[in-house]
């Protein structure tokens, strides 16, 4: 299978596989380690950009704009990659402008990111507040717009390229499912993708980190999925929108709120095995799965490590108190 689409190589890659068989009696967890895929700009955004960026580079943008939260991994990966190609990096952050920056906000401004502050209400209309801005420029044509967390069509063909190089990796059909966070949706479909074009019904299992609905995220992972299969002719068989499973069970208050779950998988997993896992995406994603692998008596699968290890700076005190 050969995928129809440009990428800049960024990530060192392939990232191993950890392969857990003590963790959890009767249970096998190959771990997929994107937590491993670069340093500053380390997790699953950096596969995105590879793609995103290469098409940026073509265009001749010199400046780059996208959106996120606060802590938002895809922001700062985003700004590492345009400091790495003599890009400008502009970030739309929702939020208050701290004090004093931690985690993520903290390399963001190390990296004399531009950076404009808005509300809630304005990041519902992200998309457009970035166009306007672009359109506000001397050169818009020299400005490449992001989507949040890099979700889109070309920026999951990041994923679809991760799992190819999966498939190399272990046996695929062994698997009983393969978890991974949601929180714009792209990540998923890149993987459903690839799997489709494979044959494969290995299940896919998306855990929520956000209280957007599952039903919205999965209208939104079928349009990526369609509009894959249009602009790069990524096969999908009849059924696939059945196949989208996204769980909101584990999310908790809500997005970038750690959950106590989390926070227990969180220092639990890194003090027996060395793995980190995050506050936002990650741990509540190991603590979904175990519990889904418990109530149906799953015996082997993957996790996906996403990264995110930065954010850990920004909820120290939760982490340590475990709330």
């Amino acid at each position: 299978m050969k995928l129809k689409a440009k990428r800049k190589a960024f990530a060192q890659l392939p990232t191993p596989i950890t392969t857990l068989t003590q963790y959890v009696e009767g249970l096998t967890v190959e771990v997929k380690r994107d937590d491993l895929t670069h340093f500053l700009a380390s997790g699953n955004k950096i596969r995105k950009l590879e793609y995103l960026f290469q098409e940026a580079i073509d265009k001749g943008c010199r400046q780059i704009v996208t959106c996120g939260g606060i802590q938002s991994n895809h922001c700062r990966a985003t700004a590492v990659m345009c400091r790495e190609n003599g890009i400008k990096p502009i970030l739309f952050l929702r939020g208050q402008n701290p004090p004093f920056p931690e985690g993520n906000l903290l390399i963001d401004h190390l990296l004399d990111a531009e950076i404009h502050w808005i509300t809630s209400e304005q990041y519902a209309q992200r998309d457009r507040l970035m166009e306007e801005f672009r359109l506000k420029q001397d050169h818009p044509e020299g400005l490449y717009i992001i989507p949040e967390g890099g979700s889109n069509a070309l920026g999951a063909m990041g994923y679809a390229q991760a799992l190819l190089e999966l498939k190399a990796q272990t046996d695929l059909e062994s698997l009983e499912g393969i978890f991974v966070p949601i929180g714009s949706g792209g990540t998923y479909a890149g993987i459903l993708s690839a799997l489709e074009g494979l044959g494969s019904k290995v299940p896919v299992y998306g855990i929520n980190v956000t209280k957007t609905p599952s039903e919205e995220f999965a209208k939104r992972i079928i349009d990526i999925l369609k509009e894959m299969e249009r602009r790069f002719h990524m096969p999908l068989a009849e059924g696939y929108a059945e196949r989208v499973r996204v769980l909101d069970d584990y999310v908790g208050e809500g997005y970038a709120i750690p959950t106590a779950e989390g926070l227990e998988q969180l220092r639990s997993l890194v003090s027996k095995t060395g793995i980190l896992l995050d506050p936002v995406y990650t741990s509540k994603c190991f603590a979904g799965m175990l519990d889904i692998c418990r109530k149906n008596a799953l015996r082997r699968v993957l996790f996906w490590h996403t990264g995110g290890g930065f954010s850990i700076y920004a909820y120290s005190e939760r982490i340590l108190k475990g709330v």
